[in-house]
């Protein structure tokens, strides 16, 4: 297996795809940064290299998709997973070894995007403002998180026999992922009363007052009972979620939900993967 995962390794670097998507990953965090402090908006202040370390992880999640299904699904049309098999390696060792070099492809944006926005976060803005351990906590909850996705992304891969069926899988797997953890955050960050004077006086008539404190409304928008129980578990499953909400602790828990995760992905796409015939 340390063969094939050389010579991935080798093909990724040759391909544009991984330059393209580090190119956007640049344009989108370090590219914006240097416009937002060379030309200021006028009463606008400058943005902190925090927002641009949380949106560059966020935004990672669609390059990775792209260029995970756009490999492995190369590796499908040129017929280079068949000659794999008929030089003697098994599957387990093609499934292992593509994995690991998807992995190092996002390890590679995930390093890129961190060192970018630290770099120029300190150039020219001072640095950040989060906290060390803060710091440390998004970088552990994002690395956790992009190994998930990779599990996900690598079994999308190597069961789609299909270069564009791979990559527009990979693709809308991503942008539900992403829906997921936006709209669990927001719904979850809604709170069960409103300060009633903060509501116009011509709609809180529509509004239902607390009865133990007439200066509350209920918060038609929050989400409750049962329904809540179940965004709770999607917010600990999804790792956008996750990156949003990261705080100054790490959730054991979803720590090691995430963990389970990609485990129970990586083994699903191989087993799914012994069963293909590729022939």
């Amino acid at each position: 297996m340390n063969k094939l995962i050389r010579a991935g390794i080798k093909r990724l670097f040759r391909i544009r795809i991984l330059y393209i998507c580090l190119a956007v990953l640049f344009f989108v965090g370090g590219f914006d940064m240097i416009k937002e402090c060379l030309f200021p908006e006028p009463g606008r202040s400058l943005p902190e290299p925090d927002d641009y370390l949380l949106s560059g992880f966020i935004t990672m999640v669609l390059p990775a998709a792209v260029l995970i299904g756009s490999f492995l699904g190369s590796e499908h049309q040129f017929g280079t997973l068949r000659n794999k098999l008929a030089t003697g390696h098994d599957k387990r060792s093609i499934y292992g070894s593509s994995f690991a070099v998807c992995y190092t492809a996002v390890m590679i944006m995930y390093v890129f995007v961190w060192l970018t926005t630290t770099v120029l976060g300190k150039l020219l803005l001072g640095g950040y403002t989060k906290s060390t351990k803060e710091l440390i906590v998004l970088l552990v909850i994002s690395f956790l998180g992009f190994t998930m996705l990779t599990a996900l992304f690598v079994l999308i891969g190597l069961c789609v026999q299909s270069k564009s069926g791979g990559c527009v899988a990979a693709l809308l797997a991503a942008f539900g992922i992403l829906i997921c953890g936006v709209m669990t955050v927001q719904l979850l960050s809604e709170p069960e009363y409103l300060a009633a004077e903060m509501i116009p006086a011509q709609a809180l008539s529509e509004y239902e007052q607390v009865p133990e404190d007439p200066a509350f409304v209920y918060n038609p928008d929050y989400v409750g009972g049962s329904r809540r129980k179940g965004y709770e578990i999607l917010h600990k499953l999804c790792p956008v979620s996750q990156m949003l909400s990261a705080s100054e602790e790490i959730d054991a828990e979803s720590a090691f939900l995430q963990a389970a995760e990609s485990v129970v992905l990586f083994a699903a796409g191989m087993l799914i993967f012994k069963k293909r015939d590729l022939k």
